[in-house]
């Protein structure tokens, strides 16, 4: 049976990236689960050009290059830290509405767990009232796929 095979056995998670200490925070949580479960692991950035509506129509081109470069490297720097921890690490970028696209990408791929990081100063709310708790749940229930909400304070909490 050959290694690529066995690979796409394994359970795959997946961690919605796009910068800042919340994303740097589900990226951890993304990397400690897979190590804990042996799993793949997929760091993922949508390019969602609904985002720079109101931009220039000439301008749009050369802005979504750099976006798709942006997120390009968001993820490769991701990827290879949990390469560095020794975990299975692939990106993914895909295009178009952030939320058709990561519901189709986690339905196609029989995903796990999704992570995604809460910007920050937003709150854990048991309720799921904020608006990165109703995405979450949103993607949840029209993925299937678990989601988990990370917050950057999370990222610190073991060095206090």
């Amino acid at each position: 049976m050959s290694e690529q095979l066995i690979q796409s056995d394994l359970p795959l998670i997946v961690c919605a990236t796009r910068g800042g200490e919340g994303s740097r925070a589900a990226q951890q949580a993304a990397v400690q689960h897979a190590q804990e479960i042996e799993a793949r692991l997929q760091f993922v950035y949508v390019v969602d050009e609904s985002q720079i509506e109101g931009i220039d129509h000439v301008l749009r081109p050369a802005l979504r290059k750099e976006l798709l470069w942006i997120g390009r490297a968001l993820v490769e720097l991701a990827a290879k830290r949990g390469r560095l921890a020794g975990v299975s690490a692939d990106i993914v970028v895909l295009e178009g509405s952030l939320r058709e696209q990561l519901i189709a990408y986690l339905r196609e791929h029989n995903v796990d767990t999704m992570y995604i990081g809460a910007p920050r100063g937003t709150t854990a709310n048991i309720f799921g009232d904020e608006e990165i708790e109703q995405f979450a749940l949103m993607v949840e229930r029209e993925s299937g796929a678990k989601v988990a909400v990370v917050r950057p304070e999370q990222l610190y909490a073991g060095e206090h």
